[in-house]
């Protein structure tokens, strides 16, 4: 186990790269592939508003994050879209051609029994009791527990806590390639950390933002990573933001507000995006790279 605490994530991550590279714990071989690993890899970040960073040789895959902003605030789990920017997604596909770690369906589209949403249940926990223990999103699922299941979902369980007037936020992670895997994932639950802000402060004008805590049960660095990271070690990692979230994509539910609707289903259906629409102040980084 390794606990690391910064104040920005790039800096946390190049000391975990390099430990990775430098200092693993363990040198296992899941499913034949070597890899470096960390278990129970402790992270808190105090500012995560800075969620991307630059480096010489591998920086944040904004075009990337970009896609999959967008694929997950629309809510679907079909792979049409986010499979032309990355191949993988068509290796993890059920029958019926949806993927289980599509997270904006497991969040903001199912619904429980009791006809919640993930991420309704935690609005409304927190707007019930401001100093709830129960607000939670849950990801993985018994129902992806088959021998069969190709895509067997990484992130386990989100929490979020209001103490003293900040907005805490707790991620669980069974496994993180730190390569191709946490970094996007770290970008993703930050504007989620961001969203679920803005609807609470409707209801509690004095919270502000608080820390991230991330813990992945496997931190791993893949053999075919190894060159590339050497690389990565010899050149700095600075910090870098997308801009902050200033107003709510999804209502409470988690269904996308009518007003974004148009950007959603124009980039989700290979359409044009309304020219009114482009200098969109919430998407506005991400809409050019679908234009």
């Amino acid at each position: 186990m390794k606990v690391y605490r910064g104040t920005f994530i790039a800096d946390i991550y190049r000391d975990i790269v390099k430990d990775l590279f430098l200092d693993p714990e363990y040198v296992a071989n899941p499913r034949g592939m070597e890899v470096r690993e960390i278990i129970n890899c402790v992270i808190e970040v105090k500012s995560p508003n800075m969620n991307t960073y630059e480096n010489k040789f591998r920086s944040s895959q904004k075009k990337y994050i970009a896609a999959e902003t967008l694929w997950y605030f629309s809510g679907t789990n079909k792979i049409d879209f986010i499979s032309n920017y990355a191949s993988m997604w068509k290796n993890l596909t059920n029958a019926d051609g949806t993927v289980n770690s599509a997270y904006g369906n497991l969040l903001f589209t199912e619904k429980n029994e009791h006809g919640f949403t993930q991420y309704q249940w935690a609005i409304e926990s927190l707007k019930k009791d401001k100093d709830s223990r129960q607000a939670i999103m849950h990801f993985n699922k018994p129902s992806h527990q088959f021998l069969e299941n190709k895509d067997q979902v990484c992130t386990l369980v989100a929490l979020f806590h209001i103490r003293n007037n900040e907005l805490n936020m707790t991620l669980n992670m069974r496994s993180n390639d730190v390569i191709l895997g946490f970094m996007t994932d770290f970008t993703f639950f930050n504007l989620l950390h961001q969203q679920v802000f803005l609807h609470l402060k409707e209801y509690y004008p004095e919270i502000t933002m608080g820390s991230y805590t991330h813990t992945s049960h496997s931190m791993h660095l893949y053999a075919r990573h190894y060159e590339l990271v050497g690389n990565m070690l010899t050149e700095d990692f600075k910090p870098t933001a997308l801009p902050v979230l200033n107003t709510s994509l999804i209502d409470e539910t988690g269904k996308v507000l009518d007003k974004y609707s148009p950007i959603f289903n124009a980039v989700l259906n290979n359409t044009p995006i309304p020219d009114d629409l482009t200098d969109n102040n919430v998407l506005g980084w991400a809409i050019p790279y679908f234009l």
